[in-house]
């Protein structure tokens, strides 16, 4: 499901659900909640390979 999404549109659907949740009193609509924690599953996970591929900057390394 949404493992065959790009990451960017993992960010753009998250980010649609939350502004649709602010409009909204803060509450979810039907189904919203789940999906929203299942793009989050797949965020992390994302960020969790960057980080062990190395591709995450860490602040260690000095600007010329």
């Amino acid at each position: 499901m949404s493992e065959n999404m790009s990451y960017s549109q993992v960010l753009y659907e998250m980010f649609d659900i939350k502004e649709e949740w602010r409009r909204n009193d803060y509450t979810y609509l039907e189904g919203q909640k789940e999906r929203y924690e299942l793009l989050l599953q797949v965020r992390r996970a994302r960020v969790i390979q960057m980080h062990q591929d190395g591709r995450v900057h860490d602040g260690s390394m000095q600007s010329g």
